[in-house]
């Protein structure tokens, strides 16, 4: 299901549904810990009586305010506007809605809110408690060393009025939520187990006038913790933590734009949140925070790969916002194992994750890695320092990234020159990748560079030339005549020549010119096999089972964000900025109401597909944009 409004402060990420439920809780010192799973948090309102919940039949409107990390939503109802801003504080781990209240009506209103809890601490609902808590004014959620505090407070001073605890989901108890439903709640005081609770807060508002009401969630890793931030709370602190996250978010986002028409730069803006918040203080990316997936596989997107890392804080750096990226580096830097590479994946605290990455096929042992995912660190570092020439930040990283990577990417070779077997980047195939060698190619020739950079000249030579026979062996073992093309892989000795998006590549990382022929006629291939006819968009490659809708030899494959972006920046490098821009455009007709780009779309209705929000998706609109920007200023006289 698709995601709206990720707010997060490296700690603290929640993301909402299109019903506006809270469906994402993730809490801890890494943000690494999600504390809902999917499971919704509702919202309920009562005027003069008649209860409901809140759900997309009731939204005008829902986005990021103002060119901030806040949301937005509109939804007015029987004579009342009700707008809410949705936040989390940057510096506490507190979670803050503001709705305001205004009676449009020629009548007093009586007003009753309801907000449901729907706590799975750790990721499951074992053990769970929920109570009142008279001396913090609200219901605690809490186990082992993770506390939630729920509580609210309005204009005049006055908290929430009611609570209810209770079980949920157990025989046919099917939650505290229903108890609200007759606009009364229980008073329950303390439940355990599988556990929800709701709190009400009422208020009349007599004709024309407006009133607000703040509801908060305090996150902490025990009673003292989240009692030493309530102990702060009152309407002034209140405002002020709302003040200071927008303005916050209004100087974040406004350190570099790509100067195109205003929708688009609001959607650089909006891409730029969704990658800031799936980043925590350690330095970890994540490829996603939509915990939907879990339903299918019981795992899910919340990991960080080092490629959708990578490409994330290249962005980001692009962007004017280095922070991130340097913190990536320096995670990445401990990361990275004593033979040079990097593993498949990560938990969003650095451990490492699952992994179905084998470590041996047909009876040899093998390094269970996408090498790509080495390699683009290695580029994008040479990246940020070619952009920021920040020699002092980026010394401590040569020996122990760079020199060590390089060093394994010219011993992972074959004699021929070529990259060993590793998994493709779509993790599907084990052989060597057109996407694996131009990115290695381009590795080589950023460590190459850092080692000019140092005076380590003979380092320089060895990896400049790695990349030099890595390139002639691509020539003469990845093109074909007979095609016209390149291959995608080789594959047990033989290319693989089914059409890929990832072949683009070979142009993105420099490897080869956007003009030479044999590249042309295989971005031809590309447009001709993987444009997906009706919807449009690009396919990752022929034949494209992952997720398909149903069979269909008419159709290549789902399209993907990513790969149609790809081709717009191909077309972009070639000067066809024309040809460049009506992809982007087309990405852009397939971003939700937030912004929101998913993984992929449904090649039948256009609707996104699989996890939404994907930050590699993301990412990609933003350096996309960047180099639009750059080329149309370039060719403007």
């Amino acid at each position: 299901m698709v995601r709206y409004l990720p707010l997060g402060n490296g700690r603290m990420l929640l993301t909402f549904d299109e019903d506006y439920h809270i469906t994402d809780f993730y809490y801890s010192k890494y943000a690494s810990e999600n504390h809902s799973g999917g499971h919704p948090f509702m919202y309920g309102l009562s005027i003069d009586g008649n209860f409901l919940w809140v759900d997309r039949n009731h939204l005008k409107f829902m986005d990021y305010f103002d060119h901030t990390m806040v949301g937005t939503v509109f939804y007015p109802m029987a004579g009342i506007d009700f707008e809410s801003l949705d936040m989390v504080d940057m510096y506490t781990n507190v979670y803050l809605r503001h709705i305001n209240i205004t009676n449009t009506s020629n009548a007093r209103k009586n007003i009753k809110l309801f907000f449901h809890q729907n706590f799975y601490i750790y990721g499951n609902d074992i053990g769970d408690t929920a109570a009142f808590y008279p001396d913090l004014g609200g219901v605690v959620h809490y186990k082992e060393n993770r506390y939630f505090l729920a509580s609210t407070l309005d204009d005049d001073n006055k908290g929430m009025d009611q609570y209810a605890t209770g079980i949920k989901d157990t025989g046919t108890l099917k939650g505290t939520w229903k108890d609200a439903e007759d606009n009364e709640l229980s008073m329950n005081p303390v439940s355990i187990g599988s556990v929800d609770s709701v709190l009400r807060h009422s208020v009349d508002i007599d004709p024309g006038k407006k009133f607000s009401v703040y509801y908060y969630i305090v996150a902490g890793e025990g009673y003292k913790e989240i009692q030493k931030i309530k102990n702060n709370i009152n309407l002034d602190y209140l405002r002020k933590l709302e003040r200071r996250t927008t303005n916050y978010w209004e100087l974040w986002s406004s350190k570099i734009s790509p100067n195109l028409d205003p929708d688009t730069n609001a959607l650089f803006r909006r891409s730029l949140f969704i990658i800031k918040s799936h980043s925590n203080v350690l330095g970890s990316i994540a490829a996603s925070s939509d915990s939907d997936i879990l339903k299918m596989s019981h795992d899910g997107y919340y990991y960080m790969w080092p490629r959708d890392a990578a490409v994330a804080a290249y962005a980001l750096s692009i962007a004017g916002h280095s922070q991130t990226a340097r913190q990536f580096f320096g995670l990445s830097t401990s990361l990275i194992t004593e033979q040079g590479f990097m593993q498949h994946k990560y938990n969003m605290d650095g451990h490492l994750a699952s992994s179905w990455l084998p470590h041996i096929i047909n009876g040899m042992e093998i390094y269970p890695i996408q090498e790509d995912e080495t390699a683009l660190l290695v580029w994008v570092l040479w990246e940020y320092f070619r952009r920021y020439n920040d020699i002092g930040f980026t010394a401590p990283f040569y020996e122990g990234l760079v020199i060590k990577a390089a060093e394994f990417m010219t011993s992972f070779v074959n004699e021929d020159g070529l990259p060993r077997e590793s998994f493709d980047l779509w993790e599907e195939r084990y052989g060597i990748h057109a996407y694996t060698v131009s990115t290695t190619f381009a590795a080589l020739k950023a460590a190459s560079n850092f080692a000019s950079v140092f005076g380590d000249q003979d380092l320089s030579k060895k990896y400049a030339a790695a990349a030099t026979r890595m390139y002639e062996a691509f020539e003469q073992k990845f093109y074909s005549e007979e095609y016209g093309r390149y291959a995608r892989a080789i594959i047990d000795g033989k290319p693989d020549f089914t059409v890929d998006s990832a072949l683009s590549s070979i142009v993105i990382f420099g490897m080869k010119e956007p003009q030479d022929s044999r590249v042309v006629s295989t971005m031809e291939a590309i447009m001709e096999k993987l444009w997906v006819n009706g919807v449009g968009g690009i396919a990752r490659y022929e034949n494209d089972n992952y997720m398909r809708i149903k069979e269909d030899s008419n159709v290549p494959g789902n399209p993907w964000i990513i790969t149609t972006l790809w081709m717009a920046r191909y077309f972009m490098k070639t000067g066809d900025l024309e040809r460049g821009w009506s992809l982007i455009e087309w990405v852009k007709s397939h971003r939700q109401k937030s912004g929101i780009f998913s993984e992929q779309i449904n090649p039948y209705t256009g609707q996104p597909h699989s996890v939404s929000p994907l930050v590699w998706s993301h990412a990609e609109m933003v350096i996309t944009l960047m180099e639009y920007s750059s080329y149309s200023h370039n060719q403007n006289p």
